[in-house]
């Protein structure tokens, strides 16, 4: 059984303006997920990193906006270079 690693608490803006909050999680340093823990919104999606940056790669059939996807793989980044020795993802 593979563990869950917690990276950080992210947040991120809604395209109503409002705010989704909570933890990113990997299991494998390859798929990341974000889960929205801070209201009544099922929030989550699936993430990676590809050649072109961010993209949801799962989640429920919502497709979310992409700038709400660059904005938690820019936290994601900021973990991952900040902590490099606790992060296998490498950069592009």
């Amino acid at each position: 059984m593979t563990a869950t690693k917690y990276l950080q608490d992210a947040e991120a803006t809604l395209p109503t303006s409002g705010f989704v909050r909570g933890p990113i999680t990997t299991v494998d340093d390859i798929t990341y997920l974000f889960r929205n823990t801070s209201s009544e919104l099922d929030f989550y999606l699936f993430m990676k990193r590809g050649d072109e940056g961010w993209y949801q790669s799962g989640g429920p059939e919502v497709q979310w906006p992409q700038s709400m996807v660059d904005e938690l793989g820019l936290q994601i980044d900021k973990f991952i270079i900040q902590n490099p020795i606790l992060d296998k993802t490498s950069l592009k």
